[in-house]
């Protein structure tokens, strides 16, 4: 299997949205040239953070740390420090470009117990609920030892990567695990990268927002392990007053006839596995509809990237209660040969369209009227589309709009909030 190519040349405009949805990503070498592999990982997580997203980027190759003389550093304390020392994870991170970078720090004997360290499953939990992206530089070994298992993995490899070469173990193991492949940052065959100083995008960012480096270690060697900085001396503003911005949405106001309330209730089965995206509704349709009539369920969602009005159109299929229960869903799927190992995003989607009295043989009109309507609840009613946010349901809620439907924003157990 080959991954996906992601040209560093291109990685602001390809790394955004396939981190989107994720909080722990793990960058991973396979090349003998180390420097060109951080020099990568740095251009992956500047990319990251376009649009003011908190990115933090640890360096994790503690036998041979590289990044800090990429990002213009000398080693300092860092990761080594606040794992085995107490020190804060506040106090050895720098800012450096948009991106908080935390390097190796003190050199240690215990690399094994630094990456075992069940304390990297609560930083992801912590990164996932303030919706920022913690990025892990280390190699495929040290991946395999790592306790918390990655949202997703991006490979470094100038010539490229083939998932069975020697050498990938580690990647392999994550991925039985449920981590998901993104793909393979590679330069041969790509015009010369741009340098981030001289990236007129780099000059438009946002600056970011000091990172509630989602969590940090609790003072003390009997704490309870971690703490929010909320009652730290060294908090930032509230973490709730810094959410990164949603995904990319139409500019359209959400019309009268599909109502966007604030939610207020939960969402039992939140959580859906994205197969593919496709530039029209036809494929994703297509699609979409052996997994609806086949294999329990499927949605189409269209989604604006830009003002241009560019628009891709998701297939996702299933809704879980939980994360694991989705990448146990993904993981039956790929052992049916249904679709590809290492293929499909995990996403929490809890939001739907439901049509307002309309029976299911207006499916066909309403695609014909560039609905992506697919499938029907256990009631009766046209659902459309999954979304993360009302705010991205935008563009969906313009098609009903201008197909003459109803509809109302429920969450996809058929509440409405």
């Amino acid at each position: 299997m080959t991954l996906r190519p992601l040209p560093r040349s291109s990685l602001d405009r390809l790394v955004p949205p396939l981190v989107a949805a994720k909080a722990l990503v793990a960058l991973v070498p396979a090349t003998g040239d180390l420097r060109w592999a951080a020099a990568a990982a740095w251009d992956a997580a500047r990319a990251a953070s376009q649009g003011g997203r908190r990115v933090a980027l640890v360096d994790l190759c503690l036998d041979a740390p590289q990044l800090h003389d990429v990002v213009g550093l000398t080693r300092d304390e860092g990761i080594v420090d606040a794992f085995e020392f107490g020190v804060s994870l506040t106090k050895t991170a720098h800012e450096v470009g948009g991106v908080f970078f935390i390097p190796a720090g003190s050199e240690t004997l215990h690399a094994q117990e630094v990456l075992a360290q069940t304390r990297w499953r609560k930083l992801q939990a912590g990164f996932r609920s303030e919706g920022a992206l913690l990025l892990l530089f280390l190699s495929a070994p040290s991946l395999a030892k790592l306790a918390a298992v990655p949202d997703g993995v991006m490979v470094l490899a100038p010539q490229g990567f083939e998932l069975q070469a020697a050498g990938a173990e580690g990647v392999r193991e994550a991925l039985d695990r449920g981590a998901t492949l993104l793909g393979t940052v590679r330069e041969g065959w790509t015009p010369a990268p741009v340098s981030p100083h001289q990236s007129t995008g780099a000059a438009r960012r946002r600056r970011p927002a000091p990172l509630v480096l989602g969590i940090l270690l609790a003072a003390g060697a009997g704490g309870a392990g971690w703490a929010l900085f909320a009652r730290s001396a060294e908090a930032p503003r509230r973490a709730s007053r810094l959410s990164p911005a949603p995904p990319p949405s139409a500019p359209t106001p959400p019309p009268r006839a599909a109502t966007i309330p604030a939610p207020t209730l939960p969402d039992s089965a939140a959580w859906t596995v994205q197969l593919a995206a496709y530039g029209t509704l036809e494929r994703a349709l297509v699609h979409a509809d052996y997994f609806a009539t086949e294999h329990g369920g499927a949605f189409v969602s269209p989604i604006a990237l830009d003002a241009a009005g560019t628009v891709w159109y998701r297939v996702l299929v299933g809704a879980y209660a939980t994360r694991d229960s989705a990448a146990a869903g993904r993981a039956s799927l790929w052992q049916r040969g249904l679709v590809h190992r290492g293929q499909g995003h995990l996403l929490r989607a809890p939001y739907s369209f439901a049509l307002d009295a309309a029976p299911s043989a207006n499916i066909a009109e309403l695609r014909r009227r560039g609905v992506p309507a697919v499938t029907a609840s256990a009631g009766g009613r046209i659902l459309v589309g999954a979304f993360e946010t009302p705010e991205q349901a935008a563009l969906a809620s313009t098609q009903l709009r201008r197909a003459g439907a109803h509809a109302t924003l429920i969450t996809r157990t058929g509440a409405t909030p």
